[in-house]
């Protein structure tokens, strides 16, 4: 696992030697069990994640307080300014984004469909409509998924984009079939949404090329396993 610490806010990207963290497909005690499990959870004593259904849109759900019902909810983002609660985001070769200001924190499950409903966008909009949080006050870190050596597109793929916006056709590249750049189109919306530049940073891994750190829906062809990447206010600290 990856983890990043930033003041109170520690944020993880699992990867597959961590295993199969698909919590969402487990029964409440195996869900528990993997969690508890992970070295970082021993070691920060960090509370059970609240997640949601991803369903490859553009909600964001606020987290006031944590309750099994959340777990229900269909989402793709998840937004919480509570303190010592992760919230968190399952990816197999989805683009996750983990983004935060001083005080409120979110988790983003960025795949192509979210991405063209421009979901890094609705989170940031989130953070000052729930919040009061600025986009240049929050900074944003773009976790591993698979790159555009690899995230082949056909061409009515193509046309969606290009017809939401002429900018996105910057983001693909013309091979065999179209490649789509996901996280350099996520950055370029997150910017144009008011985040800063040099408060963006990139974990740049793709998932499909890297078979032995990650899992890979398109590699593997089928669902093997998912990583879980998570943000928390340790309050606490």
């Amino acid at each position: 696992m990856k983890l990043y610490e930033d003041g109170r806010m520690l944020l993880g990207f699992s990867d597959s030697g961590d295993s199969d963290l698909s919590l969402y497909t487990m029964s409440d005690q195996q869900a528990e069990s993997a969690w508890s499990d992970l070295e970082v959870v021993k070691q920060q004593s960090l509370s059970a994640p609240a997640w949601a259904i991803q369903v490859h849109g553009n909600r964001v759900l606020p987290v006031s307080a944590f309750s099994s019902e959340i777990l229900s909810e269909r989402a793709d983002a998840l937004i919480t300014s509570l303190k010592d609660q992760p919230v968190g985001v399952f990816s197999a070769d989805c683009l996750p984004l983990l983004i935060y200001s001083d005080e409120v924190c979110a988790a983003v499950h960025a795949g192509w469909r979210s991405t063209l409903q421009n979901i890094a966008a609705a989170t940031i909009t989130a953070f000052f409509d729930l919040y009061g949080v600025k986009a240049d006050n929050l900074k944003v870190f773009i976790g591993p998924c698979i790159g555009r050596c690899c995230l082949e597109m056909g061409d009515e793929v193509y046309e969606e984009f290009v017809g939401e916006s002429a900018e996105y056709a910057d983001f693909f590249e013309r091979r065999t079939k179209w490649h789509l750049n996901l996280r350099a189109l996520n950055r370029f919306q997150l910017v144009r949404s008011g985040v800063k530049h040099d408060q963006i940073i990139d974990f740049d891994r793709c998932t499909f090329c890297n078979a032995d750190e990650y899992y890979s829906f398109r590699r593997q062809r089928q669902r093997n396993g998912s990583m879980f990447s998570f943000v928390v206010n340790r309050g606490r600290n």
